[in-house]
């Protein structure tokens, strides 16, 4: 009877050790799942945040050599304005000395 006791008593801990296995298992891959799930979710968003780094760093020159052209542009257009109003002014005075006729 001292035997059977002990079989009972081994079965019921071999029962509750797989339970516990099994269940540990099973959390273990919840949370392996978990932290693969967690990897590239954050993978997918470094790839977004790079992607949008690179994005803006090509924007910023774009624009950067846009303005370096329209301030070159200014400034042709500036000398050729300076130069037609001395045209002007050289044309008003020609106008303003040559005689009236009636």
């Amino acid at each position: 009877m001292d035997r059977d006791q002990f079989i009972k008593n081994l079965k019921i801990i071999v029962v509750l050790a797989l339970i516990i296995g099994v269940l540990g298992a099973v959390l273990f891959l919840f949370y392996g799942f978990a932290v693969i799930w967690q990897a590239m979710a954050a993978t997918v968003v470094a790839i977004f945040l790079s992607i949008l780094v690179i994005l803006f760093i090509v924007l910023s020159v774009y624009l950067w050599i846009k303005n370096l052209l329209l301030k070159r542009e200014l400034e042709k257009t500036k000398t050729e304005l300076d130069r037609c109003k001395g045209e002007l002014n050289r044309l008003r005075r020609q106008l303003e000395e040559t005689p009236k006729n009636p």
